[in-house]
């Protein structure tokens, strides 16, 4: 129970804390009151005055906290920055515009843009500073004045209802989303490498085209098939050389034992086939002689 306790205790502690940074961030100091009901569309939806959220803006250029005085008549306005306090806060449109409306919602008179900004050395149409946590700023502070060199109280109020501006995410947001996707991309680079350098060395071991090794199989095939043929065309005709030796030789036998005195028979006798020839010769001595050819 004890536990609990402290945990709920520190909830609500975290929540306190949390509540008074977010207020002092987003305090205003100003003394200034609309006292017009005309203009109470000048006020944002968090129903502060231009006057509270022109303080808030200008507030980021010292330090947070920055007092707009209430006009002290009807009569009066404001005037634009003093060349020592001319800063990047005061010197914009978007401010320009803020106090102007803090006049008229005062019932007072503004001045002109030029004269607002006569003081400062560089002017910004927009406000150049990130806008404080938590603080609306109301669409019609961004409307344009340089055209006309004066706040437009008219179109202001015809985009009173327009989307407000607020402060963008925190820069510790940025970089850690930054880092994070360049993180993503070194990986899909690695990834991309590895996946290339998988493809190239499965390139390099992989088996050949099929019909590569159909072809040079029937190749190899072919001059074994050939050699073969030749080896046994080669044996044939040995084989047959042998045999036709043998009958020459039976022949001329027959021919030496033939009856004595029988006339001798002279003359040549020629045989022949597709690749060899045998050429007889039969001498007036009674010899026989046997050619290959």
């Amino acid at each position: 129970m004890d536990a609990t306790n402290a945990v709920r205790w520190l909830a609500i502690g975290i929540v306190l804390m949390a509540f008074q940074l977010e207020f002092h961030v987003t305090a205003q100091e100003t003394d200034a009151t609309c006292v017009l009901a005309s203009l109470q569309w000048s006020v944002n939806s968090q129903k502060q005055s231009p006057c509270a959220v022109a303080s808030s803006l200008i507030g980021v250029c010292t330090g947070g906290d920055y007092n707009v005085v209430a006009l002290p008549n009807t009569d009066s306005d404001y005037l634009g920055p003093s060349i020592d306090a001319a800063n990047p806060c005061q010197c914009n449109t978007v401010v320009y515009s803020l106090m102007s409306a803090c006049s008229l919602c005062q019932n007072g008179t503004i001045i002109t843009w030029s004269e607002w900004t006569t003081n400062c050395a560089t002017i910004y149409d927009d406000f150049p500073k990130p806008i404080p946590d938590g603080l609306r700023v109301p669409a019609y502070a961004y409307l344009d004045v340089e055209t006309q060199d004066t706040f437009d109280a008219n179109a202001a109020m015809q985009d009173a209802n327009a989307t407000e501006s607020t402060a963008l995410p925190s820069s510790t947001s940025k970089i850690s989303s930054t880092q994070s996707s360049i993180t993503v991309s070194q990986t899909s680079s690695a990834q991309a490498s590895a996946s290339t350098t998988s493809s190239a060395s499965e390139s390099l071991t992989a088996p050949s085209d099929p019909r590569s090794n159909s072809i040079g199989g029937g190749v190899v095939g072919g001059i074994l098939g050939l050699a073969l043929l030749l080896l046994f065309l080669g044996f044939f005709i040995t084989l047959r050389r042998r045999r036709r030796s043998k009958t020459l030789l039976r022949v001329n036998s027959d021919s030496e034992q033939g009856a004595p005195g029988s006339p001798a028979f002279q003359g040549t006798l020629d045989i022949s086939s597709n690749n060899a020839g045998l050429r007889i010769e039969c001498t007036s001595e009674g010899k026989v002689m046997l050619n290959l050819f």
